[in-house]
């Protein structure tokens, strides 16, 4: 009797049970930007069923949109090792590509997920995506039109059009996609946010300050958040209360003696990715991006320093101390490579003070100086994480927020032994030869003409890699005076920051 062929364990589909609605609800949330509530209902979801693909894939997009590529990676692999022939696999796979700057291979992911899944959205979207990111707006704007032309102009598809018009140099047909979409009442609240924020860029642009502020204001009130600044101010203080002078260690060993790591500390859309850039294209050099290693390695060790890694690390032993520091250098090796400077500019990194000074006393950090107004009103214009930073919705929140994280980072210069050096934003843009080469002495490294054209550093054959970010096409041109004195323009539409900001107004 000849026995029935049998599929090979490779290939054979994984068994599949009846839908989790747990799962799809966070499924749900996840798309549609709510991520922490998501984050909850997948960790359940795992926990039921460790290995359910589905529950792993959006797991691991959740990790990934933290930073934590790492993490996200294994738990795709064992994702894809559960279900081979998930046609979402080639979208997994883009979705890394995008977050190590890899936008050629990002492509070729985008269009072999486009091929498996004909007429999907999140596939045509995500090529749309792909081609935006490695500069080719008129092919991105091929796909589009083509997308648009078989089942008409849908949010998704649109706000990616919208974005591909304006790099393209075609705001005005942008403004007008755009338009379309919020008279929708069928766009998702978080695309309607992201678009009253592009519509509001475009305004200023235009110089129509009011009508970008109404923009702005009207996209922060689409997806409202509370914040408790007084609240914050309060942490802040016990952290720097419970922080001593940091003493490097007499006999370090060579993790704590490393030089490799470079943190910039400051808030987002002060000049960081910037600066990243400007290093990053150095030969001994190598931008990280946001990358979220500090707070993910305290998280792994919280059993052993407690909930408040910040605090809990005052009273660490040597030992504990040098776990944390190899566990860093491991991931950082397995993410990033090997170079004489490495850096990470993750927007918690000030507020890491104090674990950085007490891992790696040798590393350097930079942060910038860049006029506050102008800080305040680049953060209200973009799309920032809401959900983890919500003090990013009101200019009265980000008033306080410059001034807190600016009297923190003060005290912390006081109690930790690093190297500290401060770039001046507006010396920066408007004489860069000289403060750039300070910047790069200051790093310990030989003087490279390259460092002062950052925008040619993902250019050519050699062209470095960055993670892509908010800045990511402004840091794409010339270094130019472009960003200073954006506040002005305003007037007094930015008394909500004044009062947030001055130490009598609130």
């Amino acid at each position: 009797m000849k026995r029935k062929p049998t599929s090979r364990p490779g290939n054979r589909a994984p068994r599949t049970g009846p839908p989790d609605p747990g799962l799809q609800r966070a499924t749900e949330l996840f798309h549609s930007g709510r991520t922490v509530e998501a984050a909850k209902l997948v960790d359940a979801a795992v926990a039921r069923n460790p290995k359910d693909p589905n529950a792993l894939r959006i797991k691991a997009l959740i990790l990934l949109k933290g930073g934590l590529m790492l993490d996200a990676q294994r738990l795709l692999d064992r994702a894809h090792k559960a279900d081979p022939r998930n046609p979402m696999i080639p979208l997994d796979q883009a979705v890394i590509h995008k977050l190590g700057g890899r936008y050629r291979e990002m492509i070729e992911s985008a269009r072999e997920a486009c091929r498996r899944m004909p007429g999907n959205r999140r596939a045509e979207a995500m090529l749309v995506q792909a081609l935006e990111g490695a500069g080719d707006h008129d092919r991105a704007i091929e796909v589009v039109e083509r997308a648009i032309s078989k089942r008409g102009l849908d949010p998704e598809m649109g706000e990616s059009y919208a974005n591909v018009l304006e790099l393209a140099g075609r705001r005005e047909d942008a403004m007008v996609v755009v338009d379309r979409l919020l008279e929708a009442s069928s766009t998702p609240p978080p695309i309607r946010r992201r678009l009253l924020l592009h519509r509001g860029r475009m305004l200023e642009k235009l110089e129509r300050f009011d009508e970008a502020m109404d923009a702005f204001d009207a996209a922060h009130a689409v997806l409202p958040v509370t914040f408790d600044p007084d609240a914050w101010d309060r942490r802040l203080d016990e952290i720097i209360a419970a922080t001593d002078r940091i003493e490097a260690g007499s006999v370090p060993t060579s993790a704590e003696s490393t030089e490799v790591p470079v943190f910039i500390a400051s808030l987002p859309r002060s000049g960081t990715s910037l600066v990243e850039r400007i290093i990053g294209v150095h030969p001994q050099a190598h931008g990280a991006g946001e990358t979220g290693l500090v707070g993910d390695v305290l998280r792994g060790f919280r059993d052993a320093v407690g909930p408040d890694g910040v605090a809990g690390l005052a009273g660490a032993s040597p030992e504990l101390l040098e776990r944390m520091r190899a566990e860093y250098l491991e991931r950082q090796t397995a993410l990033f490579g090997r170079s004489e400077r490495i850096v990470n500019k993750h927007l918690s990194n000030w507020q890491h003070l104090p674990v950085i000074g007490r891992w790696f006393p040798r590393a350097r950090i930079i942060t910038l100086a860049r006029t506050p107004g102008d800080v305040a009103i680049s953060i209200y214009g973009q799309n920032l994480a809401h959900d983890r930073m919500p003090w990013t919705t009101r200019l009265d929140w980000i008033g306080r927020m410059i001034r807190s994280q600016a009297r923190f980072t003060d005290a912390m210069r006081e109690r930790v032994p690093n190297p500290w050096f401060e770039v001046d934003y507006t010396s920066l843009v408007t004489e860069p030869e000289p403060r750039i080469r300070d910047l790069i002495e200051f790093l310990g490294l030989p003087w490279d003409p390259r460092c002062l054209e950052p925008h040619r550093s993902e250019a050519g054959r050699g062209g470095r890699r960055f993670m892509p970010t908010l800045s990511m096409h402004q840091v794409r041109q010339p270094i130019g005076r472009g960003g200073l004195d954006r506040a002005k323009a305003f007037g007094d539409r930015m008394a909500g920051f004044e009062r947030g900001y001055d130490p009598g107004g609130s």
